[in-house]
């Protein structure tokens, strides 16, 4: 017997529409009911990083939430449309819980995130609430303990549907039919160990009974034994899929506070990238005056002239040419002393943001730097009653970074605006530096303002930790001040505060900063395929390696192989070092940001031609097509592994990564009707293992039957069918001076591994090109 929830435009329920316009957007939701359906009317307009519109039906209007533990699955019935010949919909449903929740903020309310596109007839999809997922975004930006880091799904206070992740502009609409949430009254764990409580019931009294009748025939009593075994049996059972799942969500976990730091590199450069914002809109209103003044000056001048050259056609007197004279001096000294204002201001943010953005290293005076620093945050200061004051010894010379220390420098002014004088009528700030023994040089910023609690004090170091979050604050500025006096500049920083008693900040650090050698090739490479590398090479010298098949070769590991093999070729004298990174997109991103010098793994053209202008491409490694992967499914699926047919795979539930652009734009060329975006390959396999979803896409493996093995998982391909991923595979390197060596040297001499074939031999030795899969239909055939 079922127990049932339907929602629908005619339930009881508050309903209402919510868009980007809160969040300094300017899309526009609109709500309305049509017959027997709600409607969603977005105008998405790109004025906000991520636009959306959602529609929002409240569970509870006593905010106690609904308990969706009672319920196995939901069941909609919806339809959505808009510019895109895609348009997914994302569903989330928001939990309650007073850990971490605030009831007048819901923001704050856990999200459990499925994205799907439906189709538009409006058909019923299914969906199991185990599928929903924690949303990335909501616990990166709400830090929970460990034990509320997992969904929660028992006090649900709202269910709604948004506009999809990447959409474009135009108008999309969203149709809600219905919602219905479908479960057993019993659930099938409780049935479960009713009936076997109830069995043990039985057989306990059954031997109670035995034993007063004298203990009758023994073969009843072996029976009984047999039958208690097998009972044992199911319930070992049940406990090894029950630490198969404990297993896989620590494992997620792990991949989440992995990718964690990749995460705060990316939020440290936005708050560099913010405060210098800040300067250039601080600067552009002070130059505003100044030039302002100076325009008026030269139009007073100019009709001035023209004055003059009137009155010298007719009545010209030495009164009028002495006016002339004066009123010109005048004018030209306002005109002279706003120029200078103007240029001082441009000549010093133009010194700061250079600084800012190399972070290069040169030899400059402290008081400089400081002076520079404190011209380019007045604007900001005058805006408040507040003051800032300098004391610092004009002999300190420093050979360091003068770009990260001016950050640091605003990082703790913004701070002090912000958190230390809050709800204070004045605030008086003092920076002041002295040479401290031979070597080193003081730094302490102090403030008279509100000081800090010793429980907040604790953590002021700490990335993401704020009491401003959202008001302003992104808990990394002082974050990056300790990361930066510690490791650019081989300092240390120290704080000091009491609450109502201000706050000091004392740095020291050396006037000449530690050396960090230049000549050393940081090649980016993915961890696994790193750890599999050093398993494949073992004690091999990489120069004599011919032979690439074995456990622990694969394409990456070749493409890896055939780099350092090219490197130690054409430039044998390099020093290199070989640095993980976390993941695909997070190894693109340090290429950019010039982390690392290279990535010594082929990308694919279309993720690469978007930085053109910031990184070196390769020739195709692979080319278009010729990247072919398999179907891969748990064994027991009937439902995947009886696929034959394109028709029969768009109906498959798919797993791949929207990062992974290749596979995820085939698999939506192929018309896939429900593909999960999932980050991390490790919960793509434990996914398709216990039947959340049915396939993946990925390379055939060199096991003997071709099955995919991770932990106690096991994939197979679906035999007789293959897909040929679009597009080709390229090295990549940054536009340094090490990058453009790369370009020029060591990809000619990867060209050449091409042309003589001894790559694409590689390729077919590791298995990348599967002979036994050769005659196997690809089902998008180029």
């Amino acid at each position: 017997m079922k127990r049932r929830l339907r929602i629908d435009p005619q339930t009881n329920l508050t309903i209402s529409s919510v868009d980007d316009r809160p969040e300094g957007g300017k899309s526009i939701a609109t709500l309305k009911k049509t017959g027997q359906a709600l409607q969603l009317d977005c105008d998405i307009v790109a004025a906000y990083q991520w636009p959306f519109c959602e529609l929002v039906i409240d569970l509870n209007k006593e905010q106690l939430g609904l308990d969706l533990n009672q319920f196995d699955s939901v069941r909609l019935q919806l339809s959505s449309d808009g510019p895109e010949a895609t348009h997914p919909v994302r569903v989330f449903l928001r939990n309650y819980n007073p850990a971490y929740s605030n009831l007048k903020s819901t923001s704050t309310f856990k999200p459990h995130e499925v994205v799907f596109e439906p189709n538009q007839n409006t058909e019923i999809v299914e969906f199991k609430l185990n599928q929903f997922m924690v949303a990335s975004w909501w616990t990166q930006a709400h830090p929970t303990s460990l034990e509320h880091l997992g969904p929660q799904l028992n006090n649900v206070v709202a269910i709604s549907f948004v506009t999809g992740g990447n959409v474009i502009p135009g108008k999309h609409n969203i149709n809600l039919i219905s919602v219905e949430f479908v479960g057993q009254w019993i659930s099938t764990e409780k049935f479960r160990l009713s009936i076997i409580f109830l069995w043990l019931a039985i057989i306990l009294i059954y031997l109670v009974w035995e034993w007063r009748l004298s203990r009758q025939a023994l073969a009843e009593a072996e029976h009984l034994q047999t039958e208690l075994e097998r009972s044992n049996h199911a319930l070992e059972s049940r406990v090894d899929e029950r630490t198969r799942a404990l297993a896989a969500s620590n494992s997620r976990l792990i991949e989440t506070l992995q990718n964690l730091e990749g995460t705060r590199h990316e939020l440290v450069q936005n708050e560099k990238n913010a405060a210098l914002g800040a300067l250039v809109a601080g600067v552009a209103h002070e130059l505003n005056t100044p030039i302002g003044n100076a325009l008026l000056v030269c139009s007073t001048i100019s009709d001035k002239i023209k004055e003059l050259e009137i009155i010298s056609e007719t009545k010209f007197t030495r009164k009028a040419l002495k006016d002339f004279f004066t009123d010109t001096h005048h004018g030209t000294a306002i005109l002279q002393q706003n120029l200078e204002r103007a240029a001082s201001l441009i000549s010093s943010f133009k010194q700061l943001s250079a600084d800012q953005h190399s972070e290069q290293r040169r030899e400059f005076r402290l008081l400089d730097v400081v002076d520079e620093t404190r011209l380019a945050m007045m604007p900001s200061i005058r805006q408040t009653p507040h003051t800032f004051n300098v004391d610092i010894d004009p002999d300190i010379v420093m050979d360091a970074y003068p770009g990260p220390l001016s950050q640091i420098f605003i990082n703790f002014i913004n701070n002090a605006l912000l958190h230390a004088f809050d709800n204070m009528p004045q605030g008086h700030m003092l920076l002041n530096a002295r040479k401290y023994e031979s070597d080193s040089v003081e730094v302490i910023f102090s403030d008279d303002g509100n000081g800090i609690p010793a429980a907040i004090l604790r953590r002021v170091f700490e990335p993401f930790f704020t009491t401003k979050l959202g008001k302003g604050g992104s808990g990394l500025g002082m974050h990056l001040a300790h990361t930066v006096i510690t490791q650019i500049f081989g300092g240390r920083i120290e704080i000091h505060s009491l609450p109502g008693e201000g706050t000091s900040i004392r740095m020291v650090l050396p006037l000449i900063a530690p050396q960090v050698s230049q000549s050393l090739l940081k090649i980016g490479v993915p961890k696994d395929v790193l750890e599999d590398y050093v398993h494949f090479l073992g004690d091999k010298d990489i120069l004599k390696v011919q032979e690439y098949s074995g456990e622990h070769s694969r394409r990456d590991v070749v493409e890896l192989a055939f780099f350092i093999r090219a490197l130690r070729t054409v430039w044998p004298d390099a020093q290199y070092e070989l640095t993980p990174v976390d993941s695909y997109a997070n190894g693109i991103e340090q290429l950019r940001a010039s982390t690392i010098a290279t990535l010594a793994t082929s990308c694919w053209e279309s993720d690469l031609l978007a930085y053109a202008e910031e990184i070196c491409i390769s020739d195709a490694m692979i080319q278009n097509g010729r990247s072919v992967v398999g179907i891969y499914t748990d064994q027991q699926n009937q439902h995947a592994r009886s696929c034959h047919s394109l028709e029969d795979f768009k109906h498959l539930r798919l797993v791949s990564n929207r990062d992974w652009s290749a596979d995820w734009n085939t698999l939506k060329q192929l018309g896939v009707l429900h593909c999960m975006d999932v980050k991390t390959w490790r919960q793509m396999v434990y996914m398709v293992s216990s039947g959340e979803v049915d396939a993946l896409l990925a390379p055939f493996s060199t096991h003997q039957d071709m099955k995919i093995e991770l932990d106690d998982c096991q994939l197979f391909p679906v035999i007789g069918l293959r897909i040929a991923l679009t597009g080709s595979r390229h090295f990549a390197s940054n536009k340094t001076v090490q990058g453009q060596g790369i370009a020029e040297v060591v990809f000619p001499e990867l060209k050449r591994y091409l042309d003589d074939g001894s790559f694409e031999l590689a390729l077919h030795q590791c298995g990348f090109y599967n002979k036994i899969t050769e005659s196997w239909t690809i089902l998008n055939p180029h």
